[in-house]
């Protein structure tokens, strides 16, 4: 797990350049975290990063800028080990914070489906068959073009609550320019209805990472979503991947597809 969070596309500086523009705290940025007045901090909203890059502080930096804390969230527990050990600190406050969500894909989709409980696999073939039976036609797509962009942006804002209301116009563009990264671009669903769900994901050579998502709520009754993951799964199983790793978040689809809780931690120094 831990090469997998240190290569997620999170601790890469052209992410940790970009993440900024939906950041509500603007901070001085030095390496891969910042300086809050005289606390060390993050890079970053962990509403938009689900894993953090290892962190090593300099005592000089902490002595010119009169730190007196260190405030970071969603670490996984070895960073949390490594960080307690360099730093000479007064106290410390280390709670269980965000869940993230991890599927290590075995050799073959049979494998896989054998993996699930008899009742999330006997759940899994029933939508499928759903979907099968309402759609002419469906393929996996995958993109980083505008029209299938715009379809991503326009599922969103036509969704309802806080989901709808996620897609502000300087996420747009965020989004935008992430999608212009090496390793990021949007699955999707292609049907004969059109395009009926997406997934905003980074892939590497190892795995994928499932971002976010959206889908045509209007055809909420065939699972277009749990049909494009099933879609995901199999095209990484058949590349020889190691993982999908769903991300942040403890929705009941990632548990019934098969994925684990990874336990991330919010940790607290006083200097």
């Amino acid at each position: 797990m831990k090469e997998q969070v240190l290569e997620s596309p999170f601790c890469k500086k052209e992410f940790l350049e970009l993440v900024d523009i939906v950041s509500e705290v603007k901070i001085t940025k030095l390496k891969n975290y910042g300086i809050s007045d005289t606390s060390i901090v993050n890079i970053g909203d962990r509403d938009f990063v689900d894993y953090r890059p290892d962190i090593s502080i300099d005592p000089q930096v902490l002595k010119d800028n009169n730190i007196s804390s260190i405030s970071f969230d969603s670490l996984h527990f070895f960073q949390v080990q490594n960080l307690v050990e360099e730093i000479d600190t007064k106290s410390v406050k280390i709670k269980k914070s965000d869940v993230a969500v991890n599927l290590i894909l075995p050799k073959t989709y049979e494998e896989y489906l054998e993996s699930l409980t008899k009742k999330n696999r006997h759940e899994l073939r029933r939508k499928k068959r759903k979907f099968d039976n309402e759609t002419t036609s469906y393929e996996l797509g995958e993109s980083k073009e505008q029209d299938i962009f715009d379809i991503f942006i326009s599922q969103h804002r036509e969704s309802k609550g806080e989901k709808g209301e996620f897609m502000t116009e300087v996420v747009e563009t965020y989004f935008r320019n992430l999608l212009n990264l090496q390793g990021w671009k949007i699955y999707y669903t292609n049907t004969d209805k059109g395009v009926l769900s997406t997934a905003f994901c980074y892939e590497n050579n190892d795995g994928c990472y499932l971002y976010n998502s959206s889908r045509n709520n209007e055809f909420n009754s065939i699972n277009p979503g749990i049909v494009l993951n099933d879609l995901i799964i199999q095209q990484l199983i058949h590349r020889g991947m190691a993982f999908f790793d769903f991300l942040k978040g403890t929705e009941r689809y990632k548990y019934d597809l098969g994925g684990n809780s990874v336990q991330l931690y919010d940790l607290a120094i006083e200097l």
